[in-house]
């Protein structure tokens, strides 16, 4: 009957999301636990106050194989960084330490060294074993990897589908920057960070002309970092849009997908956002 249990999943929004079942199954084998994911600071930003089966997040500072430095975050020595981070962990008394990061080389060492009186997770060929461990396969469906996991310390599959809730301060933001829509809305996310996985600006366009066409209004998002992408989606529309770059959060990105009635993306981050706010 663990107080406090850890859970490293420190990486991007599409696998935070693959999580969430896990984490669910998790919470309901363990309801009087406090869950703290040791995570991003966006995980911080994104998840503070935010219903769900986090209750708080311990940031783990940039370490090889752990995480990257965050736009505007100073990468620290990564001995330091790494000593000073465990000496708070371990101040935590966690119960259980599990390990939902990938295939361990890097990570079951830090999850070992968290002090916890039981630790679980994924293994690849090379990684040193935690207490239980199930083999890491690549090419496995992510969500059941985890409920995997998850089944080492007794939590049962509750669901299998991500849900993700939309507050009522993600719809204020997104309020500030865009009123609701007046007809069905649509959203396209032209970006990708993986350049493979960009579809051609121009069947983009192809797409959101035809959805104007049956009456949508259009809105395309994107990073500062995308705002060419998002011109050349804009420049080849016959008909007008809505151009959100940089000018939402993650909540209101959330909310705004929420509210649409089609989300197109080709990046993985978006699209399960999507799906998981239905």
């Amino acid at each position: 009957r663990p107080s406090r249990i850890a859970v490293l999943r420190a990486n991007a929004l599409g696998d935070y999301i693959f999580a969430i079942p896990a984490l669910e199954s998790l919470r309901a084998a363990y309801p009087d636990a406090e869950i703290v994911l040791l995570g991003a600071p966006w995980h911080a930003r994104f998840l503070a106050g935010r219903p769900g089966p986090v209750d708080r997040v311990l940031v783990v500072p940039p370490l090889p194989g752990i995480r990257e430095p965050e736009r505007g975050e100073a990468a620290q020595p990564s001995r330091a960084a790494r000593a000073e981070f465990v000496a708070a962990a371990r101040d935590e008394c966690f119960g259980l330490a599990l390990q939902l990061h990938g295939g361990g080389c890097n990570s079951n060492p830090l999850v070992s060294d968290l002090g916890a009186k039981l630790t679980a997770g994924l293994r690849s060929e090379h990684a040193p074993p935690l207490d239980r461990w199930v083999r890491y396969t690549y090419y496995q469906q992510e969500i059941f990897r985890y409920l995997e996991v998850v089944g080492l310390v007794g939590a049962a599959p509750v669901t299998y589908q991500p849900r993700l809730l939309v507050t009522g301060a993600d719809r204020a933001r997104l309020r500030a920057v865009l009123p609701p829509p007046s007809r069905p809305r649509v959203a396209l996310h032209p970006g990708a960070s993986d350049p493979r996985r960009r579809w051609p600006v121009d069947r983009f366009a192809a797409v959101a002309d035809a959805l104007a066409d049956a009456g949508a209004e259009v809105v395309v998002t994107g990073t500062s970092a995308e705002s060419a992408t998002v011109d050349g989606v804009l420049a080849a529309l016959r008909t007008p849009a809505i151009a959100l770059v940089d000018a939402v959060d993650l909540g209101s990105l959330a909310a705004l997908y929420a509210e649409c009635a089609v989300v197109v993306s080709t990046d993985t981050g978006p699209a399960h956002l999507a799906e998981a706010v239905g």
